[in-house]
């Protein structure tokens, strides 16, 4: 168990973390221990003996090692098949042999365990009760403690050797000491190749409990410098390094709040990361207060020590958090906003699907003040095969609010509505008049931003309302993002 859940970790900075890496990482797995049943089983009846056994677990800590050393090829060669192949192929080349070896043991030990017929019964409950106790052990022990302490790394290192050492203490006979002391320096001269070959110029580079979080520095086509935030292998949000403005497009566009609602004196906004648009914000409005619901307390941290976050801003309140749950518990304790900001993401394209539903958004209206309005960056083509995501988001969005408003940011895509980009989809709770708006703002950096606003027609009768029963978001996401 430790080893399938410390597997999604590896997968995910270069995959995501969508469904579709859970159930390729899981699917063969469970093959791989299969084929490890009938093949142990088989071999245990030929010659059951201690050292083959042993030799069982030694090999198995050898080939749980090569994961370690051949993981970034093996992802790079993955990330050429598409997500769904390209998940399946990491998950077949990372971790088939040491689930089919480690899937091997369990016959074999009770192979080894049975004595006497009549108690079989009995001697393999106790083999099962305690191999099942053991990965009850190892889920929580890797979920709650190993993962968010010692990151994937560290953990397959220790698997490694303490299979080894576990198979010495089987059969601890002088050419094991000897195997196994030649495994363990190839284990230290594997790692410091490996590690040479791996050298980055990355800032941060680990794991949290949710997410595998990266920080480097690049520059922008003009020549910036720019800091990158970057979960899951996706680069979430970023800042300048010679200023405090927005260094994405897309984020300016939640400076429209201003202009569909009545006053701006408080929101929230799902999805923090780096906290470039909470930054934004309270530098805009001296007197307002923004929420911030950040389900991962390691980018607040990260944030607060690389991209000029100040946690101890009275403005700021930070909640560490799903964004449902907060959802949830503020609508029963009546908590009011002016905006909804919504940019969090479980992966590149792909919003976190219960935040998307029709209950999501009858949550957020219902937490909007009369003249409020709710903001949500979405990533999608605009029109289109790759379309679905955007229209059927716009779909259950408008079902809720009278007035809701596009704006593809297809300037960056050559002004092609079928292109992937970032769609800034704003919903009104109160009265709008979209003429006068323009009107008002022909101008200055708002009138820049409002001359994106789709006038056009949105085909939303062949889409579904997404609903929490049924929102097939990551399958969008695979569609638009072109894995």
């Amino acid at each position: 168990m430790i080893l399938e859940l410390v597997g999604f970790r590896i997968l995910a900075p270069a995959l995501g973390t969508s469904i579709f890496i859970w159930t390729s990482l899981i699917g063969i797995i469970l093959g791989a221990m299969s084929l490890g049943y009938y093949l142990g089983g088989k071999l245990a009846d030929k010659n059951p003996n201690l050292k083959t056994f042993s030799n069982l677990i030694f090999i198995a800590g050898l080939f749980t090692f090569f994961i370690l050393i051949s993981k970034n090829i093996v992802l790079e060669i993955s990330l050429l098949f598409g997500l769904k192949a390209g998940a399946v192929f990491a998950a077949l080349v990372l971790f088939a042999l040491p689930g089919v070896l480690l899937g091997a043991v369990s016959p074999y030990a009770v192979r080894l365990a049975i004595k006497k017929v009549e108690n079989s019964g009995n001697t393999v409950g106790n083999l099962y009760a305690v191999s099942t106790f053991g990965s009850i052990v190892g889920t929580f022990l890797a979920g709650f403690y190993l993962i968010p302490n010692f990151g994937s790394t560290n953990i397959l290192y220790g698997l490694a050797i303490m299979l080894m050492l576990l198979s010495l203490s089987i059969y601890n006979k002088k050419e094991r000491v000897i195997q196994a002391t030649l495994g363990l320096f190839f284990l230290m001269g594997s790692s410091l190749v490996s590690s040479a070959m791996t050298q980055n110029n990355f800032i941060v580079d680990k794991d949290s409990v949710y997410n595998h979080i990266r920080v480097y520095d690049i520059e922008n086509k003009e020549g910036r410098p720019i800091r990158i935030m970057s979960v899951e292998n996706f680069a979430d949000s970023g800042m300048f390094l010679d200023s405090d403005e927005l260094a994405f497009e897309y984020s300016k566009y939640y400076q429209l709040d201003k202009v569909f609602a009545k006053e701006i004196k408080k929101v929230v906004m799902f999805g923090g990361a780096a906290y470039s648009v909470p930054k934004d914000f309270l530098a805009r409005n001296k007197n307002a207060e923004i929420d911030v619901v950040e389900i991962d307390p390691e980018t607040t941290k990260i944030a607060e020590e690389y991209f000029r976050l100040d946690v101890n801003n009275k403005r700021l309140g930070i909640f560490h958090q799903d964004a449902r749950m907060f959802l949830n518990e503020s609508q029963k304790n009546g908590k009011k906003y002016d905006a909804v900001y919504g940019d969090a993401f479980s992966s590149q394209c792909s919003l976190p699907f219960h935040l998307t539903t029709r209950e999501a958004v009858s949550k957020i209206y219902d937490i909007l003040d009369d003249d409020g309005v709710y903001i949500v960056n979405v990533i999608s083509s605009f029109s289109g095969e790759k379309s679905e995501f955007f229209r059927s988001e716009y779909k259950t969005i408008k079902e809720k609010f009278e007035n809701v408003f596009a704006f593809p940011l297809m300037k960056e895509k050559g002004n092609n509505p079928e292109a992937v980009q970032n769609i800034m989809i704003v919903a009104a709770k109160g009265d709008i008049n979209i003429d006068d708006i323009l009107e008002k703002n022909k101008n200055g950096e708002m009138g820049e931003l409002l001359k994106n606003l789709w006038k056009g027609e949105i085909k939303t009768d062949d889409v579904n309302i997404l609903t929490d029963d049924f929102a097939p978001v990551n399958y969008f996401a695979l569609k638009s993002c072109d894995y």
